[in-house]
């Protein structure tokens, strides 16, 4: 005969509430609650307002970067104001766009493992910053157009460099100011990441032999 006290009841019992009937499970691919199903809601089009101001930003920064006024400047400083301009407006494009897109869809809400989230985002962010800084002096280039003669060969070449510098930065700034589509993907599984009856959680490690 068991002689141990009684263990006491879950909290949702004691404030009588009705406990769930069975804990969330990895399997689960629909929203669970109605705010789930808003934030998958918002996540699952594109951020059409989001990819607009990109645009108008592009269009901003290519006017901006090759108008006469900037390539002439008595500055030097002034001069490489317009190809960081150009890239910072193209970084934005190239890291913000992929924000803007979808990230969930109503019929399929991913749910983590125990062990973590197996995607990270961070070499995906990472790579899409070293093709803006790669790609947006290509972009300065076609935008400015000729330089002038008066430009020194160093100058020159820090034309191109402050491009790829101000791209690569340029692609990280959406995530500071995100997208809908982002915010709420990113909200979504923070809700999800919980301990939710599955059991505690847990440190491990593991190898290849």
């Amino acid at each position: 005969m068991d002689a141990s006290p009684p263990r006491d009841p879950p909290a949702a019992v004691q404030a009588g509430e009705a406990p769930a009937a069975y804990p969330a499970a990895p399997g689960d691919i629909s929203p669970r609650d109605s705010r789930e199903a808003a934030l998958c809601d918002s996540a699952s089009h594109p951020d059409w307002f989001y990819l607009g101001g990109l645009a108008i930003l592009d269009v901003g920064g290519v006017a901006f970067g090759s108008s006469d006024t900037v390539k002439h400047a008595s500055s030097v400083a002034l001069r490489l104001t317009g190809p960081a301009a150009i890239g910072l407006v193209w970084g934005a494009t190239v890291g913000g766009a992929w924000l803007a897109l979808p990230k969930c869809s109503p019929h399929w809400v991913g749910e983590s493992p125990r062990e973590g989230t197996v995607r990270g985002s961070v070499p995906l962010a990472v790579s899409l910053a070293l093709l803006a800084g790669a790609t947006a002096p290509i972009i300065t280039g076609i935008a400015v157009g000729p330089l002038p003669i008066s430009w020194t060969t160093l100058e020159s070449e820090m034309h191109l460099v402050a491009a790829g510098v101000a791209g690569f930065g340029g692609a990280l700034l959406p995530y500071l100011l995100p997208p809908r589509t982002w915010a709420a993907a990113r909200e979504l599984e923070h809700l999800r990441f919980q301990v939710d009856g599955r059991g505690d959680p847990f440190i491990g490690y593991g190898g290849t032999f």
